[in-house]
């Protein structure tokens, strides 16, 4: 797992590397783009964290001059790297004690019933 500044920086990696497609996944307190890369005879997961709801379904990757921006539709221009975004519904790339951290762990409905009856019989 390795974690990269901004999503400016998780985009060269993309190009640099030739994978054009990026992941997104959006958990209930952040969105986490990352791109899988096999790296000798293991797995580099390069990821990005961001607070906001990302808008946009693809990166714009300018060759001439570096800067990266995000689209909402497919750009024809010779001048971009048209990197898709993909929405990721399941997944087994991210190790399970990673995402737990992005989760906010919601309390069964039998636990707030128990604690509401512990209330009631503490003020009786």
């Amino acid at each position: 797992m390795v974690k990269v500044k901004s999503m400016t920086d998780l985009v060269n990696i993309a190009v640099a590397a030739q994978v054009l497609l990026v992941h997104r996944l959006n958990t209930d307190s952040k969105s986490i783009f990352y791109i899988p890369f096999p790296a000798y005879d293991s797995l580099a997961i390069y990821y990005c964290e961001t607070e906001e709801t990302f808008k946009g379904k693809y990166f714009l990757f300018n060759r001439f001059t570096g800067e990266v921006q995000v689209s909402e539709s497919y750009v024809n221009d010779s001048k971009f790297i048209v990197i898709p975004i993909v929405d990721v519904i399941e997944q087994e790339f991210l190790p399970k004690d990673f995402m737990e951290k992005y989760y906010i762990k919601k309390k069964s409905k039998k636990k707030k019933e128990e604690r509401l009856e512990e209330v009631k019989v503490s003020v009786s």
